[in-house]
């Protein structure tokens, strides 16, 4: 015997010849059960800047079908090698902007080859761990806020002296500044306790100062 048959052989040998009815159906349960664990999650803990529901319907789905794949491709080693092949073809362009986002579909995607390949205990443990840990971590944010002060005035000293003392008060960091025609918009980064938004009324009480707006920031603008 050649050591390509012996190898063919042992392969051969180890893989499951066919997937029973019983093992499908609970593989499809317990997938779905998990995708829907990680679609509650999603929507109670976003802290995204808007929610996109299709987004986390897609997080179910991607959940059963990665378990549907592994499931059809732990039986034949000619199919897992061509399904293999076919998906590195694929090419996905849908932007993803949200790190937070690109962690679930990876937690989708990896909850369903621990189900595929029916490890079951793999799956709830680490559903159950992840979990744990991800809430544990959005409570140790604090109850400070990033915030984007954006005030427009027209540009004198004594209006951008005091602007700048308001904002050493909340540790605030100015980001850009634009001065056009005799006029200054200023954009700061400042840090403000969540019970605690008085700074738009200090500002707009300052001589000079027009309009003060201020949104929260999450990587991009919420207002």
């Amino acid at each position: 015997m050649s050591f390509a048959d012996l190898f063919k052989k042992s392969i051969l040998e180890k893989l499951p010849q066919e997937v029973s009815p019983e093992i499908l159906v609970l593989t499809l349960l317990a997938a779905t059960v998990l995708g829907m664990g990680i679609f509650l999650i999603y929507r109670r803990c976003f802290i995204g800047v808007v929610y996109d529901h299709s987004f986390n319907i897609s997080l179910v789905v991607m959940t059963v079908l990665v378990a549907v794949i592994i499931v059809t491709i732990s039986s034949n080693i000619t199919l897992s090698l061509g399904m293999v092949g076919a998906l590195s073809i694929v090419r996905y362009r849908t932007a993803v902007k949200s790190p937070l986002d690109l962690m679930f579909m990876f937690w989708a995607i990896t909850t369903g080859i621990a189900v595929g390949a029916n490890y079951f205990y793999i799956a709830c443990g680490s559903f159950v761990f992840v979990a744990l840990i991800f809430f544990l971590l959005k409570k140790w944010k604090g109850d400070t806020t990033t915030y984007m002060l954006v005030l427009n005035y027209p540009t004198q000293l004594e209006t951008e002296e005091e602007v700048r003392r308001v904002l050493k008060t909340c540790k605030g960091k100015v980001r850009s500044k634009v001065v056009k025609k005799g006029r200054t918009e200023l954009t700061a980064e400042v840090s403000l306790r969540n019970d605690n938004l008085n700074l738009t009324t200090r500002m707009s009480a300052i001589a000079g100062v027009e309009d003060v707006t201020l949104v929260q920031y999450r990587g991009s603008y919420e207002g």
